[in-house]
């Protein structure tokens, strides 16, 4: 067993892990309140998914050019561009509601441009955290930590946004969100990293020839492209807890935004003691990652079969751990097998899959969810994500059987 906080002996991960923890609180405040504001002001579970869906679509259309362009300049600069961008739209959420001046069309449309900045910022962070240690044997404690203060931010966000939402309005945990990115900023003026611009390359930048190349190298590498084949599955079906979850509580437990705040920190619990237990005892194996993935879809069907907000609760929290672990280890195999030069570029795909992959999947939950209940919505969601794993675990054996078959 590891120290589980060895990274922090290293200067700018210390500042910059800090500053993240408290931005990341704030974050967690906003994806909680924003569901359930839409929901509020709709009543629609669909049109929760739609929100959802508008705020992860740019992740699609951007996160590719991110990655091209963190490959070749000041990643420092345009990580703080991202958080500054995301800033300014928490207080203009803050003062919609403050102003009694919402709408569903004005939630879908800064949504989207908050989902915008997001995919500057999210291949940013995740890229950036290897020039911010010194010894590459310590970037997998590094990325469980970063997962741990993610997974804490998780836990305090939603417990938090419940308790002001409760108390002082919705209004308030945008607000808050919007004074946290401070704490980042700042942190990221003190980091000194010994490469800062990466500009000093001459030749101009081909940013599709640049993205084509990265999609090439991944392609080439079966290590890299199974993981992020198995995430694409994962993140595609099991993190829609803003519209399962959402919908569970106020249709299934008939609670309100304590009930939902409690229940997605619950799920913050089992992903902080899944990072917390990446953090000790290091990267796994693939075949475990390929077992945990299986076991994290599975988990989330489970929700779908109790009507307990107390057992509801512990297979969520299951859940989060699952999860936690398959996407840690995920992030850590990619990098640990990725050139330098390819990093931003391999890490953008990674981010792409992640957050790309939500409005279909936000989409697949909201429909479910909506027809025939929250409960079906996540027996759905987790059946379908497992049949797709079994079929990618055994596509080689697939292929041998449609062979023989043909011939």
């Amino acid at each position: 067993m590891k120290n589980p906080f060895l990274s922090l002996k290293y200067r700018n991960f210390r500042i910059y892990w800090v500053g993240m923890n408290l931005s990341l609180i704030g974050s967690w405040m906003q994806v909680i309140a924003l569901p359930w504001l839409t929901l509020i002001i709709t009543n629609d579970p669909f049109k929760v998914s739609l929100v959802a869906t508008l705020q992860f679509a740019p992740a699609l259309l951007f996160t590719l050019f991110s990655g091209a362009i963190l490959d070749r300049f000041n990643k420092k600069a345009v990580l703080a561009f991202a958080q500054i961008g995301m800033m300014i739209i928490a207080f203009i959420f803050a003062f919609m509601v403050f102003t009694d001046s919402c709408s569903f069309e004005k939630l879908l449309i800064f949504s989207f441009i908050n989902g915008v900045f997001n995919s500057i910022d999210a291949p940013s962070r995740q890229s950036m955290v290897y020039d911010l240690i010194d010894d590459r044997e310590n970037l997998p404690n590094a990325i469980a930590l970063n997962s741990v203060s993610f997974n804490t931010a998780r836990i305090l966000g939603p417990s938090l946004a419940g308790i002001i939402m409760a108390v002082f309005g919705v209004g308030y945990c945008f607000l808050f969100n919007g004074v946290s990115f401070f704490a980042i900023l700042i942190s990221l003026y003190f980091i000194k990293l010994k490469t800062e611009q990466k500009a000093q390359n001459s030749e101009p930048l081909h940013i599709f020839k640049s993205i084509k190349e990265g999609f090439i190298y991944v392609s080439h590498k079966q290590i890299l492209s199974e993981v992020l084949l198995i995430l694409l599955i994962i993140a595609t079906f099991v993190p829609n807890y803003n519209i399962t979850v959402s919908a569970f509580v106020k249709f299934v437990l008939q609670g309100g935004e304590k009930t939902f705040g409690y229940m997605m920190a619950c799920s913050g619990v089992g992903a902080f003691v899944g990072a917390f237990f990446v953090a000790s005892f290091g990267k796994f194996e693939i075949k475990y990652i390929r077992i945990l993935s299986v076991v994290s879809v599975l988990l989330l069907s489970c929700i779908g079969l109790v009507s307990n907000f107390y057992y509801a609760c512990f297979v969520l929290a299951l859940t989060g751990f699952a999860f936690l672990l398959t996407a840690s280890n995920i992030n850590s195999t990619l990098q640990l097998n990725t050139a330098n030069e390819f990093r931003g570029r391999v890490m953008s795909i990674y981010t792409l899959v992640f957050q790309g992959s939500t409005p279909f999947g936000a989409l697949f939950a909201g429909y479910f969810t909506d027809k025939f209940g929250a409960k079906f919505g996540f027996i759905m969601c987790g059946v379908v994500a497992a049949i797709l794993l079994l079929v990618l675990f055994n596509r080689k054996r697939l292929r041998r059987k449609i062979k023989t078959r043909l011939n």
